[in-house]
């Protein structure tokens, strides 16, 4: 299509070329034909403004970027190609195509995160700026406090065209008034999980206009029927380190990973419609994992499988292609930056601060910490265990305030009988795998503090609490992480059992 349309407009051009010359020389030896040449002219164009018209309108004087903000669900990190390669700790499963053609044309972050490994938190502090708690959306299944602004607020009110397709998972309405597009819903149909054609349509519609899209994906989130399963191999794929090593668990993973392709194809299609209608250089094009997968140490957690995302941003106009950056980021940020990359004034009463200059010099650093939280109360089957996290680019130091409780989810409900991950690893350590009984217990039962050196145990699996030189990284650390709290208005274990009063959509029975 835009072959033909370039051809189409050089002819067009040429000729349009043609007929000014030919209309000087008429004029100039016979006035009489005049009237019949400026009728060519005319035509010509209008042909050249039906040609352009059709294929890409022009703005008549915002040239804003548009935005699309593609949202993954329960992805590792470690799962999108162009990161898997990156690291040789990595499992090396990935194939991601598209998102990796993205990368090469865009930045990519190595240390972006999110503050919680649960969908709605995670979704309402990108949309927000604001951390959970002081949002009032900590649990999972939350409500934002009346009166929170979100994305749909600021940028609405500088013009744009704001939609959703896909996954909401947010509330309340009020809070979030998206435009709501697409579908919402996880099944093995359609050729996307979120409506590909209502988003080429929205795009098509917004061409002279900016526009902010949020497409959230729901792979890969469970359970894993999308996808082609004949990509992986059950035999040949690669367990990821931190994890166990059984029959069930490699078939779990080529679904999981069936998806994580699936996932990839539907960035594809994205791109093609930001292609189609020439929107491609004038959209800053941003993916990103949400959160960890459905999978122990990963979701649920303050682990870097869970709260470690992939951030990849693309924006042809000013963002160098094929580079890094290494800053520490959260998904906070991402609101008063998009602010700022298009001209606005980020506001102050939001907790993330914009990472414009880090986009345009990747050298520069931006935050020393990076914070966790994570309340269990709500979710399905859970128990109180409330945990909180810091890391900087060395340490990570997690405090499990309720400890002396077990960690509880609907994936710990099956240890016993043998069901689920959880079981099925219990079982491999009845069969006497004695690291399948360790890991299945160090899910259930943590203590008070761990501290991890990320850089020489990126999967976090030995805590060095106790270990020489752990009581300095802990003083350094932790004033931190205690004021960060206090700024939230984060009562730790008393936040966790108010987390009923938060939602309207309990898991729990609270009092």
């Amino acid at each position: 299509m835009l072959h033909n349309f370039s051809r189409n407009l050089s002819l067009i051009i040429a000729a349009l070329f043609c007929a000014i010359a030919l209309t000087s020389v008429v004029n100039a030896n016979n006035t009489d034909d005049t009237s019949a040449n400026s009728d060519i002219l005319a035509e010509l164009k209008s042909s050249l403004k039906s040609v352009i018209g059709k294929n890409k309108p022009i703005r008549s004087s915002d040239n804003r970027p548009n935005i699309v903000l593609f949202l993954a669900d329960d992805t590792n990190w470690f799962d999108i190609g162009v990161y898997d390669r990156l690291y040789n700790y990595t499992p090396k499963n990935a194939i991601t195509p598209n998102i990796d053609a993205l990368a090469k044309e865009g930045m990519i972050f190595t240390s972006a995160f999110t503050s919680t490994a649960m969908c709605s938190p995670t979704r309402q502090q990108l949309y927000t700026g604001i951390y959970p708690v002081k949002s009032g959306a900590y649990p999972n299944h939350g409500d934002a406090y009346e009166g929170t602004k979100s994305l749909v607020h600021y940028f609405e009110d500088k013009g744009y065209q704001v939609a959703l397709a896909g996954k909401g998972h947010i509330a309340p309405r009020s809070v979030y008034p998206f435009k709501k597009i697409g579908v919402e819903a996880k099944d093995d149909s359609g050729a996307s999980t979120f409506g590909i054609e209502a988003v080429s349509d929205f795009i098509e519609d917004n061409q002279d206009k900016p526009f902010f899209l949020v497409i959230a994906s729901h792979n890969t989130h469970g359970p894993w029927t999308r996808g082609d399963r004949s990509k992986y191999s059950a035999e040949d794929i690669n367990v990821p380190s931190f994890m166990v090593d059984t029959p069930q668990f490699r078939n779990d993973l080529v679904r999981y990973y069936a998806e994580i392709s699936d996932l990839d194809h539907e960035v594809g299609l994205v791109n093609l419609a930001l292609e189609k209608y020439n929107q491609k250089d004038e959209t800053i094009f941003i993916f990103t994992s949400e959160h960890g997968a459905g999978m122990p140490f990963a979701k649920f957690t303050t682990y870097d499988a869970g709260l470690k995302v992939a951030f990849i941003m693309r924006w042809p106009q000013s963002i160098v292609a094929n580079t890094k950056s290494d800053s520490l980021i959260q998904y906070v940020d991402v609101v008063p930056t998009l602010i700022e990359l298009i001209g606005g004034e980020a506001p102050i009463n939001i907790d993330g601060r914009s990472f414009k200059n880090t986009i345009y010099d990747p050298k520069l650093s931006h935050r020393d910490f990076v914070f966790g939280v994570h309340t269990t109360r709500n979710i399905r089957g859970g128990s109180d265990y409330p945990i909180r996290s810091i890391r900087n680019k060395n340490h990570k130091l997690i405090l499990n305030l309720m400890h002396e409780n077990e960690f509880a989810n609907s994936g710990t409900k099956g240890i016993k009988l043998g069901r689920g991950m959880l079981g099925d690893w219990y079982k491999a350590g009845l069969a006497g795998d004695k690291r399948a009984l360790e890991k299945v217990a160090r899910v259930t039962k943590r203590p008070q503090m761990e501290l991890y050196d990320v850089l020489k145990d990126p999967f976090e699996e030995y805590n060095i609490i106790g270990k020489p030189g752990s009581k300095k990284i802990v003083g350094e650390l932790l004033p931190s992480l205690i004021a960060w709290m206090d700024d939230q208005g984060d009562k730790g274990a008393q936040t966790e059992l108010e987390a009923c009063n938060h939602t309207t959509a309990s898991y729990k029975s609270c009092p």
